[in-house]
Order: structure tokens, then sequence, then C-alpha cells
């Protein structure tokens, strides 16, 4: 198996390899494919941002502890599209006609300040390197589980770090795309193979809803409280839907400014949707394994695996092997795209040549690839509890995306500095100190304080005094 393994990441490579065309490449066909692509190749990056090894992994092994509360998931996408669909073509026609490249460069150029356009930098950095770590975690936990050999979850890390940099220096956004297409394909037959395979070996008598209810009935509703309450629950998805749908990942701005139109942009928002329902077999799954009641605690998040190795033959498992695989290298390579752009358009001095900057770009990537492959193998819990704050800290950003649409700009960098700052600061404190008052998401609670703060600035500046003119002028 572990040989199949290695087969599929070699596979995955080779298909990114080959997504670079023709000879000239440059900084903006490395970083945003020379706004080029097409309606299906911006179709497949987005969808990127669904399937990935928390879903592959993470949806089953949540409904195991919230049940019904693991929807949250498909309900916060459909939220988060409908943002997209109005937000997404207006920064396709800025980033159009300015040359963005990342949503620091939106910010810095529509506000005026570096240090603005910095920050935001900064702070993706921070928040979304734990993004791709987390891939790295899932695709060693599916090799492992699968093989039955912890020692070859190890070796699949390293080979999977090693050749997503590669065609990520060798083909930028191209390859991404390229293997978008293999990873969605394989994802979906491998969930529609394991939700077949379940269907037909693990029929509960009574229907599986049935032997839910007799056996863990409270997994059927939302609970008032808890880790999954309603509270959760509820904030959750209106952070998470709001990031989303702001555009405030990282991730979502190469898929965006990537594309040939902003009708491209826009028709995919109303397609993709319907894409997210999908999501829905891995819940079904995770109920399977609710009913099944073999999964030992610690091992939620392989209920899907566990089941599949039950009910299928080594051949399918083989599929389901490379699919799970492909949706760890994939988002892993966009998420290393989109944090060596952000250092090469955001940090590295103005005045740099596009040909330096792309240097920088790739240099960033090793680099970063290093950092992540270290991590992964010393201290995977060190950036998986950053991981949790990804949203939070994200959505920070929402205010300063929006007013930033605005034409002109309504209000000074100061103002959104302010409440920037501000907001970032609840929702650190929040997680250093462990509080979440009444379930509430942090992320909302210091979403609150950045929209208060920022209105106080906008206000206090709206009050000032203007200047008198010196006297005999």
């Amino acid at each position: 198996m572990i040989a199949i393994a290695l087969i599929g990441l070699v596979l995955i490579a080779v298909v990114g390899l080959l997504g670079r065309r023709g000879g000239g490449f440059d900084l903006a066909a490395w970083t945003v494919g020379g706004r080029r692509f097409g309606a299906v190749a911006t179709f497949f990056l987005q969808a990127g941002e669904i399937f990935t090894t928390f879903t592959f992994l993470g949806m089953s092994g949540m409904v195991l502890g919230g049940g019904v509360a693991a929807m949250y998931m498909p309900s916060y996408l459909v939220l988060g599209y409908v943002g997209m669909f109005l937000v997404g073509p207006l920064v396709w026609r800025l980033g159009k006609r300015h040359g963005y490249r990342t949503n620091s460069d939106f910010l810095r150029h529509r506000f005026g300040s570096p240090l603005l356009g910095g920050l935001t930098a900064v702070l993706a950095i921070v928040f979304f390197m734990p993004v791709i770590q987390v891939q790295l975690v899932g695709l060693g936990t599916i090799v492992s589980f699968m093989t039955g050999d912890e020692s070859s979850g190890t070796v699949s890390i390293v080979v999977a770090m090693l050749l997503i940099l590669l065609f990520v220096l060798w083909s930028g956004l191209h390859g991404v795309a390229a293997t978008s297409y293999l990873k969605d394909v394989l994802m979906v037959v491998a969930l529609v193979v394991i939700a077949g395979g379940v269907l037909l070996a693990r029929q509960p008598e009574g229907g599986l809803f049935t032997a839910v209810f007799q056996g863990a009935r409270e997994l059927l509703v939302i609970q008032p409280s808890g880790t999954y309450g309603t509270a959760w629950y509820v904030t959750s998805i209106l952070v998470s839907a709001a990031g989303f749908g702001c555009m405030t990942l990282p991730s979502s701005w190469p898929a965006v400014l990537s594309g040939r139109s902003s009708k491209a942009v826009a028709s995919n928002h109303v397609f993709l949707p319907l894409y997210t329902m999908a999501v829905a077999i891995p819940v079904m799954v995770g109920f399977y394994a609710v009913a099944d009641a073999t999964t030992r605690a610690g091992d939620e998040n392989a209920a899907l695996l566990s089941l599949a190795q039950a009910t299928l033959p080594p051949w399918l498992l083989a599929v389901v092997l490379i699919g799970g695989a492909a949706c760890a290298m994939v988002p892993a390579a966009g998420g290393l795209i989109c944090v060596a752009t952000l250092v090469s358009s955001n940090l590295v001095p103005s005045g740099v040549p596009e040909q330096a900057r792309l240097r920088a770009s790739r240099i960033t990537a090793a680099v970063v690839s290093v950092l992540v492959l270290a991590l992964t193998l010393g201290r995977p819990d060190l950036m998986a509890d950053l991981y949790l704050l990804t949203y939070s800290g994200m959505i920070q950003l929402a205010p300063a995306n929006l007013l930033a649409l605005r034409e002109p700009v309504p209000v000074r960098s100061s103002a959104v500095l302010a409440g920037l700052i501000a907001g970032e600061c609840v929702v650190l404190g929040a997680a250093l100190l462990g509080v979440s008052p009444f379930g509430v998401n942090s992320g909302l609670t210091g979403l609150a304080v950045n929209l208060l703060v920022l209105g106080a600035a906008v206000a206090l500046r709206r009050r000032a005094p203007a200047p008198r003119e010196p006297i005999g002028a």
C-alpha cells in the first residue's frame, strides 16, 4: 500500500509539472496564472477550498463528537458563496485595472497605506501557514492508517512536501490549477466509492437514523450548550461565512484574480453551492460510524478510513488513498503560493524588479516548505492550535475589504488599522486565556470590537475641529 501511496504522490506532481505552458514565465503567470484562466479552471481552483483533508477526515470525525453540528461547513460555504458572488467580480475588476496579486496589494493601494498592506500580509501568513501544515498532517494520517505503519506516514509527508515544492517552483498557479482537476475528480470518486461500500455493507437494522436515535440520539439535534452547542454553531457559521464571502482568506484571491473575466468569476459562484452538496457524504459516513460504534476514542478523524477499510476491496482502497493524498497536496501547494506571493509582493521593498520578486517568491516557497515540514514532524500541535484561529483571525479583515470596494474609499487607513489591531487583540487574548463567553466564536467578538473601534475613530475624526488659518495669512 505504501508503494501505491508513493505512486499517487508522484502522479499528482507530474500533472502539476505538466501544468506549465509556454516558454516565458513571469511573476503574474506564477502567482495569478497570467489572469487568463477560464471559468472551468477558476471553478476548480475555488472548489479546492471545499475539498481538503478536513473534508476527507475531519467532517466524519466531527459527527462523532458533534452530530449534525458538522453541517456547519456546507452551511457557511453556501452563505459565503453569496458574498463571493457580489464581492468577487468587483475585486476582479479592480485587480485587473491595478495589477493586484494579493489582498495586501488591494488594501495597500486602496487606502494608500503601506503599513496596512504590510500588516495584512503578516497576519495572512501567520494565520494561513497552519493550513498548509494541517494538510500534511492529514496526509500522514491517511497513509499511516491505510498501511498500518506509522513510519510510512512520515515518509509520505516528506516525499509529498518535496514534490509539492518541485511543481510549485516550476509551474506556479498553473500547476495548482492542473492538479485541481485531478484532485476533485479523485475526491468525488473516492467519496462515492466509500459511500457505496458503507451503504452496501453497513446497513443497520431499521435504517441508519433509527440506529443513531437508539444509541446516540443527542447527536441528531444541536445541543443548547457544550463544545458544539447552539452558540458555537450559529456564530461559527457567521464568522466563517463572512470571512469566506468577504475574501479575507489569502487562498480566495488567486482563484478570483486569475480569471479571464468577471463573468467567469461570478458564474462560478452560482454553481459552487451545488458542488458543496458532496460534503454531505462524509457527514453521512460519520453517522454510519456512530451506528457502527467501533471507532475508538482518539481515532475519530480516522472514522471514514476505518469504514472504508472494513467495506472495500484493496483496489478500491487504493483509489481512496490516492484521492486523500490529492486532497492534501493540492491545497498545500495553493497555500504555499499564497504565502510566497504575500512575501514577494508586500514584504519585499518597493522598487525591486519583477524577476527579482519572482526569485523571492520561489525562495520563500522553499523556506516555508522546510519550516512547515520541520514543524509537522517535530511540533505538529504548535501550528494545529493556531489553525483553530484561522477564520477568527482573518475575519478581522472583512471591514477593510468591504470599505475598500467603495469609490472613493470612505475612511482613512488609521481608523481601519485601529479596528483591525483591536479585533486581533481580542481573538488572540481569548485564545491565550482559553475563554469563550457563552460559547460564542471569538472571531465574532473580535469583529464587534473591531467595528466599534473603527466607528469611534471615524466619529472622532469628523468631530475634530478644522485647523485654523494662521493670522495674517
